[in-house]
């Protein structure tokens, strides 16, 4: 996390974690006061970092993002449930992790908003011999855009 912060510091408008290793990330946060720093936390954190829901629903420049660990909506075994949550909080884009393995998806639709379904992967502990990577989201009026950043 050390080394991916650093690397973008410049530009950082937002640093997001999604669960799981949240007692380092407030460490970090303490290093970069200029940056905002929010977390939901997982299902493998200690009592020091316990704190705000595993899930929560931010607003960020005209764009609706629900964020969760994801255990609790069972990603392991698919993200049927995840999705589902999203739209039912009609957001635009759903964040998660606790899979360790990364996602970058779209899904169109007619009837509703289309919705993104993202998942940085794992910085510290990647699953199926992936490499550690995070995730860059960037949101403009035209749209949004994710790239995952291996290490």
């Amino acid at each position: 996390m050390k080394a991916a912060i650093a690397e973008h510091e410049s530009n950082i408008d937002l640093c997001i974690h999604l669960g799981d290793g949240t007692r380092e990330f407030l460490f970090l946060s303490e290093k970069y006061p200029n940056i905002p720093f929010f977390y939901v936390h997982g299902n493998g954190e200690d009592a020091f970092a316990k704190g705000p829901d595993a899930q929560t629903v931010l607003d960020l420049d005209g764009y609706r993002i629900f964020l969760t660990h994801g255990h609790k909506y069972g990603v392991k075994g698919g993200t049927g449930n995840l999705i589902y949550k999203g739209m039912e909080e009609e957001c635009d884009v759903i964040l998660y992790g606790h899979t360790h393995l990364r996602d970058n998806r779209y899904i169109p639709s007619d009837d509703r908003k289309p919705l993104y379904i993202f998942n940085p992967g794992s910085i510290t502990s990647p699953h199926l011999g992936d490499r550690a990577s995070y995730g860059i989201m960037e949101l403009t009026r035209s749209g949004i855009m994710f790239n995952h950043i291996k290490l």
